[in-house]
């Protein structure tokens, strides 16, 4: 899909605003009250418009203190990730006089982080202007945090909270994947998780039935393997099982097969590459953010990259903005993803159906 270069115009349309108001709201003029800045800046950063520097005295009422930010940690499976963030993060602070404090827990013991005997001394002493929360904390303990402190999420929303969030357009990204299988000539496209989804698999499995929809393609529930809440018999079904189920879907024509990540993309691959498949040639599957095959030897996998780092940056340009703007509606940025052509994806071959050679 091609994308529109960004100008002042097109954002003040979108807002049903003048030109001249953008420009003032984006450089931070006195004239343009907080609530329209907030939505100008939002937008423009959504869009990938770059935002230009701060006013003067932006500059100086902000620079003239220095603020400690927290950044809370629930430790998860895809550290990569957060060494990215934190990268972004880093190419930020320096410049906006603010240092941070790292603060990791697991989901066993987050609670802890409530209890002064267990919580980093800076936070302890109230020296924390901020927090930036990264996974998934539980919202229950992010609702007790937020009335301590400032606080802004990455990715993970609380719909109940003033909590901004910093996270990625997961709809925009699914319909790239949608659109590049589209038009290598795939109609039947099938959607695979490892186990029951929550969270951001939800979120990827609601654009990618949004996409069929668009596509004029027709929703099947067998087409759909690892979903809990009753598109399946049995949600929580085996790996084993459920290779086994996309492999009969297989046979059916279904050719191509959407991942809810890069590490199940490559999954996916090796145990139908061990069935005696030829992926792209005779199925395609594409991924979604980071990760590498981890040694399964597959073929590099067609995803969409995350922009990890500029997640990162954005989480404490945010907060800083919040800490300006204490009563400012809460705000959800979504970064863009972009489409990242691998070699496990082609067009369907022309066989009714493909032979199964060996069992995995």
């Amino acid at each position: 899909m091609a994308q529109e270069k960004i100008t002042q115009q097109i954002i003040a349309e979108k807002l049903k605003i003048s030109v001249p108001t953008v420009s003032k709201a984006l450089s931070g003029h006195p004239d343009v009250n907080d609530e329209t800045q907030t939505r100008v800046i939002n937008l423009a950063t959504q869009l990938g418009y770059a935002v230009p520097g701060r006013s003067k005295k932006e500059k100086e009422s902000t620079v003239a203190k220095h603020h400690l930010v927290g950044v809370f940690v629930v430790t998860a499976s895809d550290q990569f990730q957060d060494i990215n963030y934190f990268a972004g993060m880093s190419s930020t602070y320096a410049k906006m006089n603010i240092s941070l404090l790292f603060h990791y827990c697991s989901a066993e013991e987050c609670e802890l982080i409530l209890s002064p005997e267990y919580q980093p001394p800076a936070m302890r002493d109230k020296l924390l202007s901020g927090v930036i929360l990264v996974n998934q904390w539980p919202p229950t303990i992010v609702e007790k945090l937020y009335a301590r402190v400032p606080c802004v999420s990455i990715v993970n929303n609380f719909t109940d909270l003033n909590i901004d969030v910093i996270g990625i357009d997961e709809s925009d990204g699914i319909a790239r994947l949608m659109d590049h299988l589209f038009q290598l000539g795939h109609r039947k496209i099938g959607f695979f998780t490892s186990e029951g989804m929550i969270g951001r698999d939800a979120a990827r499995f609601g654009a990618y039935t949004a996409s069929i929809y668009r596509l004029g393609l027709e929703f099947e529930p067998d087409f759909v393997c690892g979903m809990s809440g009753g598109i399946l018999d049995d949600p929580k079904m085996s790996f084993d099982l459920q290779i086994k189920h996309v492999v009969e879907q297989i046979r059916r024509g279904v050719r191509a097969w959407m991942c809810t990540s890069n590490p199940i993309g490559y999954e996916l691959c090796r145990r139908l590459t061990g069935y005696g498949f030829n992926v792209p040639a005779e199925v395609s599957i594409t991924g979604f953010g980071d990760g590498d095959d981890g040694g399964s030897g597959c073929p590099k996998l067609t995803t969409v990259d995350i922009p990890y780092l500029s997640v990162g940056a954005e989480a404490v340009k945010r907060l800083l903005s919040r800490l300006r703007h204490p009563t400012s509606p809460k705000i959800k940025v979504k970064l863009q993803c972009k489409l990242k052509k691998g070699q496990t994806t082609a067009a369907p071959s022309s066989d009714s159906e493909p032979v199964l050679k060996k069992e995995a």
